[in-house]
């Protein structure tokens, strides 16, 4: 028997919380399902919760591979063609967007500096 259950959230880092939380229900869809002083909990329609830490140190939820930065977090999407041009129109920093065999996969990043990554799998 396994010892955990489930993932309940995931935990990043923000430079501000108030511009955090905005980016991310105006941009991404995510919905502010509680907020604190320093931390706040978002939402998508399913998977596990998003919580924001605001803080002033020098981090991100990001890691490298071979010296190549890698999300932390992996979203679905129905449209990542739209969704890249949202993006794109909005200025944000975007490492990478194509089709890679299984689906297409989007990578950018976050006004913090956290990458994201969205995939919308070929039918």
């Amino acid at each position: 028997m396994s010892q955990l259950e489930a993932l309940l959230h995931v935990q990043i880092p923000v430079k501000s919380l108030k511009e955090a939380i905005s980016w991310y229900c105006d941009h991404l869809g995510f919905s502010l399902q509680a907020q604190f002083d320093k931390s706040a909990f978002l939402a998508l329609s399913a998977g596990p919760t998003l919580m924001l830490w605001e803080t002033a140190d020098e981090s991100s939820a990001t890691f490298t591979v071979d010296s190549q930065p890698m999300p932390v977090c992996l979203y679905t999407t129905a449209d990542i063609h739209s969704l890249h041009d949202q993006l794109q129109a909005q200025k944000v920093t975007i490492t990478h967007y194509q089709n890679d065999g299984f689906g297409w996969v989007l990578k950018f990043f976050d006004p913090s500096g956290n990458m994201l990554g969205v995939i919308q799998k070929n039918v």
